[in-house]
């Protein structure tokens, strides 16, 4: 297919919505003249505003309609081979042929939630490397509509006071609602410029470079907090993030760490979800929520002396045996 039809034009920086002409079809792994109602494939066109799934970045889900009604349900995006998207799904009706001019319509709220998850990895990075210090770098990443996740260079648990200055950093950037800002250029003059790239990806004589953030005691170009070498889709400014919400930290392999992260309304739930919980535990111990930690530390110490006390009794009932008996007549 590759070197039949070539690659796809990728439009989904500036748009979620485009035309296109089909330029091939697949059903049960083989391509095909048209795809009728009800038929699973593949479609693939000449150009798309539906971003392939790559750099740890999700796949679009969407629409694809043709003038004679038909539709196609996009349920997953893949990008094959550096440059074909292939649209994955179910044909609702009508009937699509190789030639087709039809309209693409990518899901905006996915969509949405996607690029403010990638965007909040690229400050979640920086914010690491300024708690933890230089030696981190990026081992991984998903971003998901519903959730992020950043696997990353570190050889120790992080602490609790550790992961609230990263969050800090990374909501500081937020707040300040700052352009994010993409350029093409070489990726030797990205590097000079400050940008991260991942050790051992291989790019070509272009890159596409994402900065947001500013910070005057920054060394990298503009004074940009973030500079990272990127291929994703991502918000516009950072208020458009929400906020970010760290929600777990663990261990992946030797030397690597895992954090997982909640931003915009999903953070806000969360947060929400946790405080009605805390309301409900303050209410259950008969304190105030402040109060709940100690209230909690007093209850686990007067459940210790009962145990000790309990354990105490029992030792001495056996070591007094059981009641005597007599003698009977």
């Amino acid at each position: 297919l590759k070197e039949d039809v070539g690659a796809t034009e990728f439009l989904g920086y500036s748009a979620e919505t485009s035309s296109g002409e089909i330029v091939a079809l697949v059903k049960d792994g083989k391509r095909v003249t048209e795809l009728n109602a009800g038929d699973r494939g593949a479609v693939i066109v000449n150009q798309t505003p539906f971003y392939g799934e790559s750099g740890g970045q999700v796949g679009d889900r969407g629409t694809i309609r043709a003038r004679n009604g038909a539709s196609f349900m996009v349920e997953d995006t893949q990008k094959k081979l550096g440059g074909l998207f292939i649209h994955l799904g179910t044909l609702q009706g009508g009937g699509l042929k190789i030639g087709d001019v039809v309209e693409l319509n990518v899901d905006h709220a996915r969509r949405t939630a996607t690029r403010a998850n990638h965007s909040a990895t690229h400050l979640l990075h920086e914010a690491l490397r300024e708690v933890l210090g230089t030696h981190v770098a990026q081992k991984g990443s998903l971003v998901e509509p519903g959730r992020l996740r950043f696997d990353f260079s570190h050889p120790r648990p992080m602490t609790e006071p550790e992961i609230k200055a990263v969050e800090d950093l990374a909501n500081a950037m937020v707040l300040q609602n700052s352009a994010v800002e993409t350029h093409l250029m070489r990726p030797d003059e990205a590097i000079k410029r400050g940008a991260l790239a991942l050790f051992g990806e291989k790019y070509g004589d272009e890159v596409r470079v994402v900065s947001m953030g500013v910070d005057r005691a920054s060394s990298k170009a503009d004074h940009a907090y973030s500079i990272e070498l990127c291929g994703g889709t991502h918000v516009r400014r950072t208020g458009d993030i929400g906020l970010i919400s760290v929600v777990s930290e663990s261990a992946v392999a030797s030397g690597v760490r895992r954090i997982e992260a909640l931003t915009g309304r999903h953070a806000r739930r969360h947060a929400n979800d946790t405080i009605a919980l805390a309301k409900t535990a303050a209410s259950e111990l008969r304190t105030s929520i402040e109060d709940v930690p100690a209230r909690i530390t007093s209850l686990l110490e007067e459940r210790k002396k009962l145990e000790r006390d309990l354990s105490d009794a029992r030792k001495k009932l056996a070591m007094g045996g059981g009641p005597s008996t007599g003698n009977r007549a």
